[in-house]
């Protein structure tokens, strides 16, 4: 990152933290980063669990039994969900290891 884009980036993220700092909610600028990481860390694992629920219910079953069962073909529609079930998976165990890594419970 460029010294500019560096300096802008922490401009914006003390202007952001400034008035929550003011009003006591925030003892710092790292304090308030840390809650907001966390916080979206945690929206972004509930929007996949949500969204994966909602093929779980659609097909009434998970995407491991419905990948065993898609083995003997598929329909389009079907083969779409798929893919959109296995990118759901897939980013519900990045978003997990990212809350692991920076200590987040998930």
């Amino acid at each position: 990152m460029s010294s500019k884009i560096e300096n802008e980036f922490l401009t914006e993220l003390k202007h952001a933290a400034s008035p929550l700092m003011e009003l006591g909610l925030y003892n710092s600028t790292s304090e308030f980063i840390k809650d907001v990481t966390s916080d979206f860390i945690m929206h972004k694992i509930q929007f996949y669990k949500q969204h994966i629920q909602t093929f779980n219910d659609k097909y009434g079953m998970s995407f491991k039994a419905l990948t065993k069962k898609l083995e003997t073909g598929a329909s389009i529609p079907e083969e779409d969900d798929w893919m959109e079930w296995e990118a759901s998976e897939n980013m519900l165990k990045v978003w997990k290891k990212a809350a692991i890594e920076t200590g987040i419970s998930a």
